[in-house]
């Protein structure tokens, strides 16, 4: 009985873990499309790398993150928002195309619609 248990806890957490990347489309000028995964916000981006960089920086100068890591050359921002643990990386797709990727976790849980609101203000910020 414990052992039919054990195989049921297994394969539902399994498939939980396995579904996850729910798309949402939006249509502006600025993003092509982005998509909300269990922990990221992940979309291309119609601008130069500098403006993006410069939006990710300003967006979380006004939340007041603490600034962990930041590397311009590899295009990752670690940052801290009440508790919440942020990472930015922006990936050249050309020269003004970027793929920028918000995620966030608190206490190692996905916060989704935290990183989905960074994301979002970051690209009202390059528009």
């Amino acid at each position: 009985m414990f052992k039919s248990f054990l195989i049921k806890v297994t394969f539902l957490t399994s498939v939980g873990l396995t579904v996850g990347c729910i798309p949402f489309w939006i249509g502006t000028g600025i993003v092509g499309g982005y998509m909300l995964s269990n922990d990221c916000a992940v979309g291309k981006v119609k601008a130069n790398y500098r403006d993006c960089w410069d939006a990710s920086t300003e967006i979380l100068r006004i939340q007041k993150a603490e600034i962990i890591e930041a590397d311009e050359s590899k295009g990752r921002i670690k940052a801290k928002i009440s508790e919440i643990d942020v990472t930015i990386k922006i990936d050249s797709i050309d020269k003004n195309e970027q793929r920028l990727r918000v995620s966030a976790r608190k206490y190692f849980l996905p916060r989704p619609l935290f990183a989905q609101s960074i994301f979002l203000k970051i690209i009202k910020e390059i528009e």
